[in-house]
């Protein structure tokens, strides 16, 4: 899901070497920093500027973004605070920025108030939609952020993102044939956009028509080569259709390039776990539980690795945390592991 990031560009003539023009200059090499993803030189040059006008609301707000852009969601909140509370309160670029800054922080609430003041100001941006409803799929308030992505839509119904997000709302209530009818729509649309492939093969995956899922899921990689959320799910494919040779490189690369992603370590535990390196099984379900200790099958397949290490009584703990514990699979573990 991509963001949006209000990035402010200045054109300055410089004709004396003021502060100001210092500080202009600390500027424009800090947005060229950013331009070639050079993120803490960028906060570097940024930070300069600031030091020579500690009223530059512009220099502000490029450094959240390349804070952001660094994973430093703290500190980029800390400069879209600087500039709305103590300079400009109307700097709607900054609202916007902080926006992305407050989901990836977990701080949904405190995006959702940003996104009413940008509502009122912007009655009519498909913008303050498309984020409400990614600020409301991470709450797991999947109608609502279905509701959101289909209002942005009726603003815009040129993104075909907007509907790949509809597409994922509905997928995650188990509404497969609304999401499938979606997907359809959004590659009808823009049948160069990979996320559309990417939410198929993840039906198909619930489905257990693991050939059409592993198809689906190529389509995206051959529009998105590298992709490590596609990498991961084609490595959880490859572990159910037990191909573990093809899921082990995948999910490898899965974890290189986004390290912070709990599927992926589950699909590796996964994938210890079928091999018999149960110990190297536990740690990464405890990496994964790191980040998100809820994701569907971790306790399941954690519990079924503790038993294996003869650990029954930390099982029977894992256990106790299923949410489906009257599956023909959780009533056979239960009844071996805890009796």
């Amino acid at each position: 899901m991509r963001r949006c990031f209000p990035l402010v560009l200045v054109v300055l003539l410089f004709a004396c070497d003021s502060e100001e023009d210092k500080a202009g200059r600390f500027l424009l090499k800090g947005n060229e920093a950013l331009g070639k993803g050079e993120y803490n030189e960028a906060v570097r040059f940024f930070s300069e500027a600031i030091a020579k006008n500690d009223k530059f609301v512009e220099a502000y707000n490029n450094r959240g973004v390349a804070n952001y852009k660094a994973g430093k969601f703290i500190e980029a909140i800390s400069d879209y605070n600087k500039i709305l509370l103590q300079i400009n309160p109307d700097f709607n670029e900054a609202r916007r920025n902080r926006v992305n800054a407050y989901l990836d922080a977990g701080r949904y609430e405190k995006a959702l108030e940003d996104l009413e003041v940008l509502s009122d100001i912007f009655p009519d941006s498909a913008f303050v939609d498309f984020s409400r409803g990614l600020v409301y799929h991470e709450m797991k308030a999947f109608d609502k952020s279905i509701e959101s992505f289909e209002m942005s839509f009726k603003k815009d119904d040129s993104n075909a993102e907007t509907l790949v997000n509809v597409a994922n709302g509905y997928y995650m209530v188990n509404d497969f044939e609304n999401a499938k009818l979606t997907l359809q729509n959004a590659i009808g649309l823009d049948s160069q956009e990979p996320n559309s492939y990417n939410t198929l093969a993840l039906i198909a995956t619930e489905e257990k028509v693991y050939d059409e899922a592993l198809s689906r899921v190529n389509e995206a990689l051959a529009l998105d080569a590298g992709n490590p959320f596609f990498l991961n799910n084609r490595g959880y494919i490859h572990l159910l259709m037990n191909n573990l040779e093809a899921a082990e490189p995948d999910i490898r690369r899965a974890i290189i390039g986004a390290p912070q992603n709990p599927w992926a370590y589950r699909n590796r535990g996964i994938l210890f776990y079928l091999r018999d390196r149960f110990d190297d099984a536990v740690r990464n379900f405890e990496q994964a539980a790191k980040y998100d200790d809820k994701i569907p099958e971790l306790n399941y397949y954690w519990a079924m690795t503790l038993n294996k290490l003869g650990k029954k009584e930390e099982a029977c703990a894992r256990i106790a945390l299923l949410k489906d514990k009257d599956s023909d699979q959780a009533k056979a573990l239960i009844k071996e592991t805890c009796g």
